[in-house]
Order: C-alpha cells, then sequence, then structure tokens
C-alpha cells in the first residue's frame, strides 16, 4: 500500500516538474525572440519591465504565439495520414425473403437477422514517399508561421521601447516648455510696463502677449501628444488606458545606452532577419510542392484489412467459426485527368518562381534597411553632437550674460531673452538625442534583434 502511494506522489510531482520545466522553456523562447541582453544596454529599469509585461500581456503577441501551435497542430494532422487508420463497425441487418413460386415449387416468406462486428484498417503504402513529402511541406509551413511570431515579438517591442522614449522626450519638452512660457510671460509683463513709461509700443506689447500664448499652446499640445503615447504604452503592455498616467517612466536625465553600435555590418546578418527565415521556408516548402505535384502521376497502392465476427443469431457471434477476415491490396492509376496533374506541376513551378523573386526582392529591401538604419546614425550622431555643441557655447554665453546682469551691464529684459534661446537650444538638443535611439532601435529591427 505504500508504494502505491509513493508511486503516485512521485508522479505527481514528475508531472508538476515536467509542466514547469516546458513553462520555463516557452518563457526562455519567447525572451531570446527580443534579444533581451542588448536591450539591458539602456540600462533601465523601467524599459525592461515594460519589455516583461508586453510579453506577458500583449495580445497581439499571444495571437501569434496561438497561430504558430496552430500550425504545429496542422503539421501532426498531416502526420496521422502517415499511418494505417483503424475503426470499429457495429452492423445490423433484418433480412426478409418473399414468397415465390419456382418451377411449381413453394417458397415461403422468411425472415433473418445479421449481425456483424468488424474491425477495418485502410492504409495507403507510401512507397513513393507521397504523404512524407506533404508532412515535410507542412512542416515548412508551420517554420514560416514561427517567422512570423519572431516578426511580430521584435515590432511590438521595437514600437513599444519607440513609445516609451518619445514620452521621455515629452516629459523633458514639456518641462523646457513650459520654462519658456514663463520666461515669455515675465517678458510680455516687463514689456507692458515699459510700455506705460513710453519705453515700448502698443505693438511690442501685443508681440510678447502673442509669443507667450503661442507658448502656452505648444505646452498644451505637446501634453495632448504625451496623454495618447501614455495611453499607446498601456496597451502595449496590458494595462487598461484609465491607469496610463501612473505609469512611470525613467528621467531625460538618466537616458544612456552603454553598448557599441557598429559603424559597418556584414551583408550575412540579413540571414536573422525573421522575413527572410519566412521567405527560405515558404521557398523550401515549393519545392517540396514540385516534388509532390510529380508524385501525383504515379500509382495509389490502398491496402485495406478487415477483421471481426459476422453471425445470423446473435448468441453466435462471438464463436470463432464467426469470425471473419479480409485482407486486400491494390493500385489504382488515373490514366487520362484532362490535364489536370499537368497544369498542376506547372502552377507549382510558377508558384515557386514568383516566390524566389520575392525572397531575392526581401534580401534586397533588407539590405537597404540595414543601410538606411546606419545611415541615419551616422548623421543623426553627428547632427546630435553638433547640437549638444552648440547647447554648450550657449550655455556659456548666457552665463556671461548672466554675470553682465549682476554687475548691471545688462538688463533683465535681455538676459531673459538669452535664457529663452538657450532653452530652444536645449530643445533641439533633446529632439536630436531621442531620434539618435529611435535610429538604434531601427537597426535593430533591421538585423533582426541580433545586435
Amino acid at each position: 500500500m505504500k508504494q502505491k502511494v509513493l508511486a503516485a506522489v512521485f508522479i505527481i510531482i514528475f508531472s508538476t516538474l515536467q509542466t514547469q520545466a516546458k513553462s520555463m522553456i516557452a518563457e526562455t523562447y519567447k525572451y531570446d525572440l527580443i534579444n533581451c541582453e542588448w536591450w539591458r544596454n539602456f540600462g533601465d529599469e523601467y524599459l525592461m519591465d515594460y519589455i516583461y509585461k508586453t510579453i506577458e500581456n500583449n495580445h497581439i503577441l499571444k495571437a501569434a504565439g496561438l497561430k504558430t501551435e496552430e500550425a504545429n497542430q496542422s503539421v501532426k494532422t498531416q502526420m496521422a495520414n502517415e499511418f494505417p487508420a483503424l475503426s470499429l463497425f457495429g452492423n445490423y441487418a433484418r433480412i426478409k425473403t418473399p414468397k415465390a413460386d419456382l418451377n411449381g415449387v413453394d417458397f415461403n416468406s422468411t425472415g433473418t437477422d445479421a449481425f456483424a462486428l468488424p474491425l477495418v484498417m485502410s492504409y495507403e503504402a507510401d512507397i513513393f514517399l507521397k504523404n512524407r513529402d506533404k508532412t515535410k511541406a507542412e512542416k515548412e509551413k508551420a517554420r514560416s508561421v514561427m517567422y512570423e511570431e519572431k516578426a511580430e515579438y521584435l515590432s511590438v517591442i521595437s514600437d513599444m521601447a519607440a513609445v516609451y522614449f518619445n514620452i521621455i522626450k515629452l516629459d523633458k519638452l514639456i518641462e523646457t516648455e513650459k520654462q519658456i512660457a514663463k520666461i515669455r510671460k515675465n517678458i510680455y509683463e516687463l514689456t507692458k510696463a515699459r510700455e506705460k513709461e513710453g519705453l515700448a509700443s502698443v505693438y511690442d506689447v501685443t508681440d510678447t502677449d502673442k509669443q507667450h500664448t503661442a507658448a502656452m499652446i505648444s505646452v498644451n499640445d505637446l501634453e495632448r501628444q504625451r496623454a495618447i503615447l501614455l495611453h499607446r504604452l498601456a496597451v502595449y503592455t496590458g494595462v487598461p488606458p484609465s491607469g496610463a498616467e501612473e505609469l512611470k517612466r525613467n528621467r531625460y536625465e538618466n537616458l544612456t545606452y552603454n553598448g557599441e553600435i557598429p559603424d559597418v555590418i556584414s551583408s550575412g546578418i540579413v540571414i536573422y532577419r525573421p522575413d527572410i527565415m519566412k521567405a527560405e521556408a515558404l521557398l523550401e516548402k515549393a519545392k517540396i510542392d514540385i516534388r509532390i505535384a510529380r508524385k501525383d502521376f504515379l500509382p495509389s497502392i490502398p491496402i485495406i484489412g478487415i477483421a471481426g465476427y459476422t453471425a445470423l443469431d446473435l448468441s453466435r457471434l462471438f464463436n470463432w467459426e464467426s469470425t471473419l477476415g479480409l485482407i486486400s491490396a491494390g493500385f489504382m492509376q488515373n490514366i487520362f485527368c484532362g490535364g489536370k496533374k499537368v497544369s498542376k506541376l506547372k502552377t507549382k513551378k510558377l508558384q515557386y518562381e514568383q516566390m524566389f523573386e520575392n525572397y531575392k526582392q526581401t534580401d534586397l529591401q533588407a539590405i537597404q534597411e540595414i543601410n538606411d538604419a546606419l545611415c541615419m546614425i551616422k548623421f543623426d550622431t553627428k547632427k546630435d553632437n553638433e547640437n549638444k555643441r552648440k547647447y554648450e557655447l550657449e550655455k556659456k554665453n548666457f552665463l556671461l550674460i548672466n554675470e553682465r546682469y549682476k554687475e548691471g551691464i545688462t538688463s533683465y529684459l535681455e538676459m531673459l531673452q538669452y535664457k529663452e534661446n538657450l532653452l530652444s537650444l536645449e530643445r533641439d538638443n533633446i529632439n536630436s538625442s531621442i531620434q539618435k535611439i529611435a535610429d538604434y532601435i531601427s537597426l535593430y529591427k533591421s538585423v533582426g534583434g541580433k545586435l
């Protein structure tokens, strides 16, 4: 009794561990799809948390995973055709013969029961490997669907990260724009006071008021954009949009990238792109489809086996004398189908040629996207460096102006105007810095996450 209990406990524990192991493998597979190590180069805990939440909660990714599982089940369905099919039939028949007169001899009407309980086995001998090739074709199709899932992961995670970094950019831009609006309000009030003293015109007052109003409109527009992007980030990560305002993020000043972006990337890296791998899988499937179409010209060899019981009396159904056995093998060859098989073979060849052309075009576009991303990184990095340099120079100038203001050489109004100009340059600097990060993400997508 103890041994049975221990065996049952062992089975339960083993089953639990097996389930956990499968779950861990599935989770690792998800994270491998997007190369989590590359995203850690940003050193942003909030970003990594959103990546994990997106993988776990995003419905687009879940649907992609279910589509892959559906394709795997289709492979199993096709594989079943490689094995014999076994069926059990239960039959009952009531046979009644009519009364007849045959050459003066009368035959009375009779009624008879008939019972049958046979096992029927059907199998098509796959000596030409027709079904094996169909299974191989289905496997290649499933492989292409798996690469579609990887493409969805790369796309969704990249889009989510781009939204996240743009929210950080908008946080900083709103902060900067509010400072500009505050400065313009001060300028407007100073100009209004100068106008009362006859040192400024009504036009100057109106113009400074207009500039202040424009700054407030800009703040409103930026806050609207941020609210929309927060809703998008919430949807990506599976959070209700109503809780979008609570989403945490890093500060612009803390953004870093600790990885290394290569100046040149080998064209061979395109083989890691999911669209290239999908095209290769479909191309391989097209080759197998041609082979299947050729084998349609070969004969089919069906095998049928029947074994069971049949009797006219139910009480004798399972007697040895009531056993029934039959095995039959033959072949079937179509002689004329109106050119159907020839047309099918030509169609498969044409489909292969189309896929091959699409594959070559996809390969060229992949190389173009990599080169475009490298080009954008090169020029946007140069632009960002120039913006930083320009901002630092203007910052030094502002410090000098501030000293002149303290010494009474420069007016407060002039000092405010210089500060506004400095904040405008900071705005350009923010935009160029985030654009450079967006270029990194574009390169990451273009190489299939293999950076």
